[in-house]
């Protein structure tokens, strides 16, 4: 694919020569509304990302484009040079004379607009309306940041509203490759066949530089390997709950209808670092259920003790467990008839082996909305040592230590029809001592 051609059909020396293979070739024709193009290092994705924004920014004047990345500095010195030195012709007007950090936007003489931002600073891209959305490096968004984008998407300039997200995989249970695997986005696999750097496609043969390439690639190992070389979704090496995946529950509408017989919750105490409220039901089976969480910092105990009364009364909670650290905040919460109380005495490998007897024992299941305990799950893994997990984002998996360990082995429910599995539902109580009302809406019915 050529841009730039003068009357004569020939390529202006000024303008450089694209020619897209395998899924930068799909991406270029696809309308889809939500697209991910991921892949190994090196295989053109980003590239093919703005090749596609600047054909819409010729093709449809008066469009507006928005590039993204978390953070405006990294978007500066990545996705900005490869299109100022690569896609954007030598010279053109829309780069203008500022220095490529200050750039706010590339304005083409059709009235197509390309918007810069960080998701660091979202207020002015937030506050605006666009037809193509491209996220670069889109592991590092939460999905959160994802959908306050989709949001934009509403100019109505181009004939069809799009947001494409680029990235190279990382561990499986990321929300992108589960939004992919829900039939949210269309999935493109990139590979380093895609990019004419390293392959020769009509000789059928690598090149020097793609041997000299993915040797170097080769000499990478465990997780990194695979992402990077294989374009595996890989979890890294050392997890500590290694199992935590086959836990998580997608679609609960499916799973069955039990009766909710106990509600408990679990307080990882935070204040630069997250607060982590895990909430968690037993089903008639003995079956913990992570239904709900909580994760948020600068909380303070007032704003806290609002949240869990929500959290109360939504769920019918009897007990929260609180990490022991800060007996102050317990006794503060307790002076607000909160039922709080410090988690047993316990050694964290103790609770790690009380949170994996249940995950082996099928005896755990986690909603797929409650995204920060699944992501921490996925990068949660011991220190090389191997004396413990590592002390980084781990709020949320103390969270649901503490409440594992609190609930002690309570497999199975006093009185209880056993009958039934499944997410508790909101059927009147037809058994025992125990059973509770829990909200049908959550399980997505």
């Amino acid at each position: 694919m050529y841009r730039g051609k003068d009357s004569r059909g020939l390529l202006h020396p000024r303008h450089r020569p694209y020619q897209p293979f395998g899924a930068a070739e799909k991406l270029l024709l696809d309308r889809s509304s939500e697209i991910l193009l991921v892949g190994p290092a090196g295989t053109g994705k980003t590239r093919a990302v703005l090749e596609k924004i600047f054909l819409c920014l010729q093709k449809y004047p008066g469009m507006r484009a928005l590039l993204v990345r978390k953070t405006r500095a990294s978007l500066t010195q990545s996705a900005l040079v490869t299109l100022e030195e690569k896609v954007i012709p030598e010279g053109h007007p829309a780069i203008g004379d500022n220095a490529r950090g200050y750039r706010s936007h590339y304005v083409l003489h059709n009235g197509s607009e390309l918007v810069l931002g960080g998701l660091d600073n979202a207020d002015r891209i937030m506050s605006s309306e666009y037809d193509l959305i491209a996220a670069c490096e889109a592991t590092e968004l939460t999905v959160e940041d994802w959908e306050k984008l989709l949001t934009r998407l509403r100019n109505g300039v181009m004939p069809f509203q799009q947001a494409i997200a680029d990235c190279n995989p990382t561990y499986p249970t990321h929300w992108l490759n589960r939004r992919a695997q829900a039939g949210m986005m269309r999935i493109y696999d990139s590979r380093h066949q895609d990019n004419p750097q390293w392959y020769n496609t009509t000789a059928g043969c690598w090149t020097p530089a793609g041997q000299a390439y993915l040797a170097t690639l080769g000499r990478l190992s465990g997780a990194r390997r695979k992402r990077l070389l294989d374009g595996q979704w890989s979890a890294a090496e050392g997890m500590v709950y290694e199992s935590f995946a086959a836990a998580i529950v997608e679609n609960c509408g499916s799973a069955g209808a039990g009766v909710g017989v106990y509600a408990a919750a679990g307080i990882d105490w935070g204040w630069y670092d997250p607060t982590a409220v895990v909430v968690g039901v037993l089903d008639a089976t003995g079956r913990l259920w992570i239904v709900s969480e909580l994760y948020e910092s600068r909380l303070n105990i007032d704003a806290l003790a609002v949240r869990l009364e929500k959290l109360i009364e939504q769920w019918n909670i009897e007990v929260l467990f609180a990490d022991r650290s800060r007996p102050e905040s317990i006794e503060w919460l307790r002076r607000r008839n909160l039922p709080v109380r410090p988690v047993p005495a316990h050694g964290v490998e103790a609770g790690i082996a009380m949170v994996e007897s249940r995950l082996m024992h099928s005896s755990l299941a986690i909603l797929g909305g409650c995204r920060h305990l699944i992501d921490e799950a996925s990068q949660y893994r011991y220190a090389p040592d191997g004396h413990g997990p590592v002390q980084k984002a781990d709020h949320a998996m103390d969270a649901l230590r503490y409440l594992v360990v609190g609930m002690g082995d309570m497999r199975t429910a006093p009185a209880a029809d056993n009958s039934v599995s499944g997410p508790p539902d909101s059927r009147p109580s037809t058994a025992g001592r125990g059973e509770r009302l829990f909200p049908m809406r959550v399980w997505g019915e």
